[in-house]
């Protein structure tokens, strides 16, 4: 994965006398672990703030509290509650839901990877990815920032000065001609991108097709997929021009209380960045103050501080966030898998019973004669069970198997007993839900016959369950968690 771009050497302006000074260190902190890919020890964040370790101790403990990031012993890792942020900025800016499917369909029919950018700065960051899994693949991830100057999307954005898009920056109003990228952004990476526009005329974002110099030299890739990619092109246009924003949904629950000792500015002030989304995309100081409950004079102070630092534009009566709301957490956290989200509540689990707990998802086709364990936390006990993440089991003699091959029926188990898979063992699962209600996983105890009670397990298993479904409801909101 390439590096991001170096920071401007210009000195930063000075920030407003009424801006939040915690809260523009909790943001410093929350980006110096992604540029980390979510993970830091508390001492390296000290030395990269600047901040005494104490500022930073309670800059992390409200973090912490608010679910955007764990604290292990000596490090701090993002949490995926903090795609709540990248969320607000993604369902404000309607492309993803829009546009997304179209790209999917068009990485199907190239089968290459498709992704949709937008301009941050002079740089782009993406917003929607569809990767081909290959040997040889690429890693894009939402969030990602590249060189305006090197990528085939910040070629297309570089193009003209003529409209001006929902992000300040501008574009010819003419069709322009593709851009290419020949292994700009890394030595045998290729891309083509086209502008997409909005009914106004302006650049919304740049849809690109990236392939491989194995598969495509950068010369040919532009006959190879340009017919496919601009009727793609016009179907998302044609999306954009009879677009209704919702008005129905409004925004998820604000932050909770801090409690004693954390910074309560900082936990307010993001509460105002998750106000915004496809139901408030362009509030009013008034309406932001209202949907956060906040008083108005503690809101602008906020929206100041985000201002100053890229992260809102005011257009003297709307706000709106920029793409840069993109850099507080959603590269590391768009890549993540469901073992990863459920791996420290498994751990939870498993201390609490004292037993093996896990995830397994069909080993092979719904409803199959085999499972497999993709994630396993068993405690340091003389007999404990033995079921590495890989292990093949036999659906039938599993509660995990139970619960899938249940899962086709109208309402799924709500759980499952099973003995085995070895004689001695026994299991009880329940089944654990993606963002569509559908069952995507089963969640397990199993231990030595004579040890637990079903009631007990069950309930302990479905309360798990709820939190695990709720980390990845809000990650994959906007992108693919792979459930292995």
């Amino acid at each position: 994965m390439p590096a991001p771009p170096s920071p401007s050497v210009s000195p930063a302006p000075a920030p407003p006398a009424e801006a939040v000074v915690p809260l523009a260190r909790g943001l410093d902190v929350l980006r110096h672990l992604t540029d980390a890919d979510g993970t830091l020890a508390l001492a390296e964040l000290t030395r990269v703030t600047g901040l005494a370790r104490s500022t930073v101790d309670r800059i992390c403990a409200t973090l912490a509290h608010l679910g955007y990031l764990r604290l292990d012993g000596r490090d701090a890792t993002l949490a995926p509650p903090l795609m709540g942020v990248a969320n607000a900025f993604l369902g404000a800016l309607r492309v993803p839901a829009l546009l997304g499917p179209l790209a999917d369909r068009l990485a199907g029919e190239l089968d290459e990877s498709v992704s949709l950018a937008v301009p941050d700065g002079d740089d782009i960051r993406f917003v929607h990815q569809v990767l081909r899994r290959r040997a040889l693949s690429i890693s894009f991830r939402v969030g990602d920032l590249l060189p305006g100057a090197g990528s085939a999307p910040g070629l297309v954005f570089r193009r003209g000065a003529d409209h001006t898009d929902h992000t300040g920056h501008t574009a010819h109003a003419a069709h322009a001609a593709h851009a290419v990228d020949d292994q700009l952004v890394e030595p045998g990476l290729v891309a083509v991108a086209l502008p997409v526009r909005g009914p106004s005329g302006a650049v919304v974002c740049a849809v690109s097709v990236v392939s491989h110099t194995s598969r495509h030299r950068a010369e040919r890739l532009p006959a190879a997929v340009l017919g496919p990619l601009s009727a793609a092109v016009r179907a998302m246009e044609t999306a954009l021009a009879h677009d209704t924003p919702p008005t129905a949904d409004g925004p998820g629950p604000g932050p909770a209380p801090a409690p004693g000792g954390a910074v309560r500015s900082l936990a307010r002030g993001l509460g105002v960045l998750t106000a915004f989304g496809a139901h408030l995309p362009a509030p009013t100081l008034a309406q932001l103050a209202e949907a956060t409950g906040l008083p108005r004079a503690t809101a602008r102070r906020a929206l100041l501080t985000y201002e100053h630092l890229g992260y809102v534009r005011h257009d003297g009566h709307a706000y709106r966030l920029t793409p840069r709301v993109l850099g507080l957490g959603c590269a590391p956290l768009s890549r993540t898998t469901l073992p990863r989200i459920a791996a420290p509540h498994l751990a939870a689990l498993s201390g609490a019973l004292g037993e093996s707990v896990g995830l397994s998802v069909p080993d092979g086709e719904p409803g199959g004669e085999y499972v497999r364990v993709t994630a396993r936390v068993a405690p340091r006990r003389v007999l404990s069970v033995d079921l590495g993440v890989g292990t093949r089991l036999p659906a039938a003699a599993t509660a995990a198997g139970q619960v899938l091959a249940a899962r086709a029926g109208a309402a799924g188990a709500a759980e499952a007993v099973a003995d085995g898979p070895e004689d001695g063992l026994w299991s009880v699962a329940v089944p654990l839900r993606g963002r569509d209600g559908e069952v995507v996983s089963a969640l397990d105890v199993t231990a030595h016959r004579g040890r637990g009670e079903r009631t007990a397990w069950a309930d302990a298993l479905r309360a798990t369950a709820a939190l695990i479904e709720a980390d990845l409801r809000v990650t994959s909101r906007f992108v693919t968690v792979p459930h292995h």
